[in-house]
């Protein structure tokens, strides 16, 4: 009996910490459908008048990358951790938003 209560306690509190390697759980959603989704967000949000998305507006653009705000929750709190990572991600994100707002810059420093 000790030994099963010992192996339980031992398997929960392998739970709480995730993948040994560090990995998320299989069911959070990638980084490249976070990167992707939170873009077209702000991106949306940006050409808003009121810089405010409807709520119809918000459902549309997750429906359109299969996610929903608890996903784009649960990867954050998963990663929230990883204070590197995070950073990268939202480093991405920030250059993804800043071309998507000045496309004409992106086409000057291409070459010609």
């Amino acid at each position: 009996m000790r030994r099963t209560l010992a192996g339980l306690a031992l398997l929960v509190a392998l739970a709480a910490c995730g993948d040994a390697d560090g990995g998320a759980p299989t069911n959070v959603i990638d980084r490249e459908a976070f990167v992707s989704t939170y873009v077209e967000l702000r991106v949306a949000a940006l050409h808003a008048p009121d810089l405010e998305l409807s709520d119809q507006q918000r459902a549309d653009i997750l429906a359109r990358h299969g996610v929903d705000e608890a996903d784009l929750l649960e990867f954050a709190d998963v990663h929230g951790r990883d204070i590197q990572y995070m950073s990268d991600v939202w480093n991405e994100i920030d250059g993804l938003i800043q071309s998507a707002n000045h496309p004409a810059d992106d086409e000057q420093d291409a070459p010609h």
